[in-house]
């Protein structure tokens, strides 16, 4: 698994560039979490224009591992990760205490979303509005600044 070593090995580093930086100047870490390789490097590269530091999951392991040793301060979250469904991944944020804000994007139908919007709602998740795939990159990329707009101005306050 050199892969998730590796992914590891970011997450340290970003989260240690993070920490001399300061809270104020920090750039945002993202959690993208999507079995899709194509869908992760899109998001990814969305992500990093209004500067998110991107961190990929492709499974629900790496995903589960990464939350586990990393804060983050937004997080993707594809509904179908193969063996897992997105729901699960939710199950472990909560179980960890992990509250970032979560964007669903998803190919799963309007019913799965809204059920699982409401599960992470219950759960006291913040959880913006599905987005649909394939993704609509202007939608995806307006969320993004939104929460990254809102969260600079929660850390300069």
């Amino acid at each position: 698994m050199a892969g998730m070593a590796g992914m590891l090995e970011q997450a340290r580093s970003f989260e240690a560039d993070n920490e001399a930086a300061g809270p104020a100047t920090a750039a945002p870490r993202l959690l993208v979490i999507d079995d899709d390789d194509l869908h992760r490097m899109i998001i990814c590269r969305v992500a990093a224009k209004p500067g998110y530091v991107p961190v990929s999951a492709a499974s629900y392991e790496e995903a589960a591992q990464l939350a586990q040793e990393t804060a983050f301060d937004c997080i993707t979250l594809d509904l179908s990760l193969g063996a897992h469904a997105g729901v699960e991944v939710l199950r472990h944020l909560w179980v960890i205490g992990r509250k970032a804000p979560i964007i669903i994007i998803s190919g799963a139908d309007a019913d799965v979303c809204h059920e699982t919007v409401r599960v992470a709602k219950s759960l006291k998740f913040d959880v913006l509005k599905a987005v649909p795939k394939p993704v609509d990159l202007s939608l995806l990329r307006y969320s993004l600044e939104q929460l990254r707009q809102a969260r600079d101005t929660a850390t300069a306050a």
